[in-house]
């Protein structure tokens, strides 16, 4: 049995002036030193993890801002939510790629460059290359030698897809292949649109609420805690919530606040209920404050009663 491959760095290169990356101004200008901040703890993250990208949604998104909050802790008034606005910024800043950032992954062809490099001795590395965005041309730049265990998979995999293009055998079954995946791919969509419009007047009113659009992504996690049990109730609440905090980014913010709700197991009225019902009222220890008035007034005249007697010669 083969040793398991390794996946994450124990090192990864950092560019010089990293922080001055123009691409970096607009969160600077937001959150302060926070934006570049949590920009190279990401770096950190994807490095030491999977090594060229962070699984950003569901339970992976909610993973990412805990180590976030572990990386800031110290800083006041950094919240799940802020650090959720920031890595928004730094998305739409283009410091991620932005189709991928849309399906869940946080990349670039800046973190992909350095695993690249920081791999290129090892015999072994698994790579997805469906979000894989380097070009064999940037990579053979980078290692004219060819020896990069990563650069001859994506070449192998090129030359495999070239064969079964060009031989006559395969062709058939390659349509046929192709012709079933897209069959599968609109039944899944089909399925996927039919779960999402299957409660649109919530998802209406929720958007309403936030005034702000949802995308496909967040209508599917929407039904997904809805089919996971969570109330009408406890989505309009949240969203109640997110809207008088007035956060950057409603739709991120009501995103972390619900996955805090499905955490700690808020699905239903009944749980909103006793999560906010107050502590029973402890009885009262001593006397009352009139009661203690009286006492303060009796300790005074015995007092006083006891000096004037002391002052009296015998």
């Amino acid at each position: 049995m083969g040793r398991n491959r390794k996946v994450g760095l124990d090192w990864w290169p950092r560019d010089i002036g990293l922080y001055r990356d123009p691409k970096l101004r607009a969160a600077r200008q937001k959150f302060g030193v926070l934006g570049p901040y949590v920009y190279e703890c990401l770096l950190d993250i994807a490095y030491g993890d999977k090594g060229y990208y962070i699984a950003y949604s569901g339970e992976g998104r909610e993973d990412t801002l805990w180590q976030l909050r572990e990386y800031t802790a110290g800083l006041e008034n950094v919240t799940i939510e802020t650090l959720a606005a920031v890595v928004d910024q730094l998305a739409a800043s283009g410091l991620f790629h932005a189709a991928l950032y849309e399906r869940g992954f946080l990349t670039s062809k800046r973190i992909q460059m350095g695993y690249f490099l920081a791999t290129v001795t090892r015999n072994a590395v698994p790579i997805n290359f469906d979000i894989w965005l380097l070009t064999e041309q940037e990579m053979r730049e980078k290692n004219p030698s060819g020896k990069s265990f990563v650069l001859r998979a994506f070449i192998s995999r090129t030359e495999n897809a070239i064969y079964c293009t060009e031989n006559p055998q395969s062709r058939e079954e390659q349509r046929t292949e192709e012709q079933r995946t897209v069959e599968d791919s609109r039944a899944e969509q089909t399925r996927e649109e039919k779960a999402v419009t299957a409660d649109s007047g919530l998802t209406t009113e929720l958007e309403e609420k936030l005034n702000c659009k949802f995308d496909h992504n967040f209508c599917l996690e929407l039904r997904r805690l809805q089919d996971k049990g969570m109330h009408r109730e406890v989505f309009l609440d949240t969203a109640r919530q997110t809207a008088e905090n007035a956060p950057r980014n409603p739709a991120g913010y009501f995103r972390t606040l619900l996955q805090n709700c499905e955490r700690d197991g808020i699905l239903t009225a009944e749980d909103m209920q006793k999560r906010a019902k107050p502590a029973l009222a402890q009885p009262a220890i001593g006397p009352s404050s009139e009661q203690l008035s009286a006492f303060d007034q009796e300790w005074y005249e015995r007092v006083k009663r006891y000096t004037r007697e002391k002052a009296v010669p015998s």
